[in-house]
This record gives structure tokens, sequence and C-alpha cells, in this order.
């Protein structure tokens, strides 16, 4: 693609194109620059399309515009896998397979040699053994029995037996000085377990590294595209701010979740991006920048930003303009309650949602468990981040 030059900035390459319903424009990043500060993209309601990204993606191109369900739900599968992150992918697990297989090799030469060793201690502590007193004693009358230079006769092996006898009884009752000689001779001998082996320790924590490679323990939950391509894209153009970052404050599993926890964690902090996931595998969520007050009262966001989502079905949920509709219920023995529409009751199990009540229903099918996958939240996880704006 040949580089075209602005008109308005000559010496600027154009990488956008902007347009509303009346015009359109070739710009480049300084006219972006003008436009951003005046609010010109904003209050005329210009979309953004960047150049070199449509000219190779078609569905990029073909997504910013009004296209059915089935469509935009076929365009977003395919944005779920940038090339440059499935080459990364490959590349990184093709590294991590050799540095598997390097030290899997050396894993087999040093672990025959430990085993040699853990065979020669095995052997020599075993020598060591054979000299505790009782056993040697009960060594020499077998041995006697085995001896073919005589006939044993029956007076022979009842001497024997009386003899075992003693030594077995007596070891029954007491057995101090047995455990004394064992430990004597126990100090000078190591028996290392192959499973304490350094060698294997290094390998399990390369299998877990892989593991995790193909399949991550994704720090937000849905995958990190969406956390930040549409979750923060909207927070931040919602609120007119730029995000700085995004810090994890609350991280809890199905048998920690509880109201205490939750309200220790989120008493006095705004602007927090809540993510759940239920029982049925369903992973939604709430963003909303009102303060979290410990105390039982319902309030509104005059702002209109709070909004739930269900990232399975890939859906959003505004507030609906209605007067005495409430944002949120401040529940404190209850956890995060936006109105009826996503209500968490004190175990994070119980609760119920009427998508519909203070939030749009758009593209739900059933209201009452499109969030959940069930009639109930019934959380296995939960994670709370807290959005700093610049």
């Amino acid at each position: 693609m040949n580089n075209i030059l602005c008109k308005h900035h000559p010496d600027n390459q154009i990488i956008f194109i902007i347009w509303n319903q009346n015009k359109l424009q070739l710009v480049c990043d300084e006219c972006m620059g003008i436009t951003h500060q005046e609010g010109i993209l904003k209050d005329d309601k210009w979309k953004k399309l960047a150049i070199r990204k449509a000219f190779k993606e078609p569905e990029y191109f073909l997504q910013q515009f009004k296209l059915d369900d089935k469509n935009q739900s076929l365009m977003k599968s395919i944005a779920k896998c940038p090339e440059s992150q499935l080459r990364d992918l490959i590349q990184r697990i093709e590294a991590n397979l050799k540095d598997i297989q390097i030290t899997l090799d050396k894993v087999i030469n040093d672990l025959k040699g430990e085993v040699c060793n853990i065979l020669n201690n095995k052997s020599n502590f075993r020598k060591q053994l054979e000299k505790v007193s009782e056993y040697s004693k009960f060594k020499e009358l077998i041995e006697s029995l085995n001896n073919t230079s005589q006939t044993i006769t029956h007076d022979v092996v009842n001497q024997v037996e009386t003899k075992l006898q003693e030594i077995f009884i007596n070891l029954e009752q007491d057995t101090s000085n047995l455990n004394k000689e064992i430990q004597n001779f126990s100090v000078s001998t190591t028996i290392n377990r192959i499973d304490m082996f350094q060698g294997i320790q290094q390998f399990k924590e390369q299998i877990k590294q892989f593991l995790n490679l193909i399949e991550p323990n994704n720090k937000f939950i849905v995958f990190e595209s969406y956390f930040k391509d549409v979750l923060l894209n909207k927070i931040s153009l919602d609120a007119g701010k730029t995000i700085k970052s995004t810090n994890l404050i609350f991280h809890e599993n199905k048998q920690n979740l509880n109201h205490y926890l939750f309200w220790k964690c989120v008493q006095n902090k705004s602007n927090l991006l809540m993510i759940f996931k239920s029982q049925s595998g369903n992973i939604f969520g709430a963003y909303s920048p009102l303060q979290w007050v410990y105390e039982d009262k319902n309030i509104d966001d005059h702002s209109k930003t709070t909004f739930l989502f269900s990232y399975t079905h890939k859906s959003i949920h505004k507030l609906i303009n209605q007067d005495k509709q409430y944002s949120i219920y401040f529940k404190k023995e209850n956890g995060p309650c936006f109105s009826e529409d996503l209500y968490i009751k004190s175990d994070f199990q119980d609760g119920f949602s009427r998508l519909g009540t203070s939030y749009s229903s758009e593209n739900s099918k059933n209201p009452s468990t499109h969030l959940f996958g069930q009639i109930t939240p019934n959380i296995i996880e939960c994670r709370i981040f807290q959005i700093i704006f610049q």
C-alpha cells in the first residue's frame, strides 16, 4: 500500500478515515489530534477506521457497519484470533518444547546416575543394618538350620525355635536398643526419593509453564483483547478520560466468596469493574463509576455510565433512561446488587437476575438466565479491578 499524504498536513501520511452520516475525511495523526482536542469526533458522532488494518483485515472493515447478530458474531470470532498473537503463540510453544526436550535429556542422564547412587546407598545401608545385634542373632540362627554338614534333628529345630522366640518376644516388649542401633547406622546414610530429585522438580516446572502457555490462567477471566478493546475502551469513551492502569483488588474463588470480604475490599472505592464466573460456565460482570458506600441505600448513576455485560453472549446492557430506576442497591448484608438486574446475595450463590428492570435487556432470550446461565448466580470466581484514570 503506497503512502498517501494528508492534504492538510503534507508532511504527514494519511492513517485514518473518519466519517459520519453526512461526510467523510482522509486524515493523519495530526488531524486526529486536533479533532480530538476540539471534541469534534464525539460531538458529531464521527467513526474512525485505521486504513492499513482495514486493508489487511476485511472483518475489521465490515465490523464498522451495522451487521445482523449472526454476522456480527462471525466477525468477532475472527477478530478474537489475531494473526500476530497466533504466530507468537506457536513460536513460544516451539521454544518451550525445545527447552523441555533439553531438560528431559539432561534429566534422563542425571536420573541414571541418581538411581545408581540410590541403589548403592541402599546396598550399603543394608550391610550396616545386618550389624544390628538382634538381626545378627536372627540371621545366625537361620543359617544354622541351613547347615548341610550335619543332620538337622527335631532337637536342633526346637533349640533354634526357642532362641528365636526369645529374640522376637524381647523385641515385642522393648525396641529402645534396636532403635538406637538403627539410628546410629543411619547417620551416615542418605537415600533420596526419586520424586525429590532436583531434575524432576525442574522438569515439572517446565511442564507447568507449557500447560499455562496452551491453557493460560487468564488474569482477566475473559480474553485480554475483550478486556481491553471492549470493556476498557467503553469505560474510557464513556468517561471521556484516558485509563492509566487497572489494579486487581479482589480475586476469590467459591469457597472464600462472601459479603464480608466483598465489602472489606470495595468500601469507599469507585470506578470498579467486576467480572464473575458462574457454575454454568457463563462469564458476566458490571462496571460503575459510583463510590461503594457501606450502608443500606439505593442510588442512581446520573452519568449513566454504569453498565452490565455478558462475555458469554457478547452483550452490553446500559442503564435505561427511566425515572425512579436505581443503578445500584447498596446492601450491607449482600454482595453486589445492580438494581434487580444483577442481584447477588451474601454467599454469592443465591440471588437473581431480572434483566430489563434498570438495564437494557437486548439480545437476551431469557432475562432471568441470560447473565448467570441459570436462575441463581452460583458464583465460582470473582475478580474486581479498580480503574485508574490519568
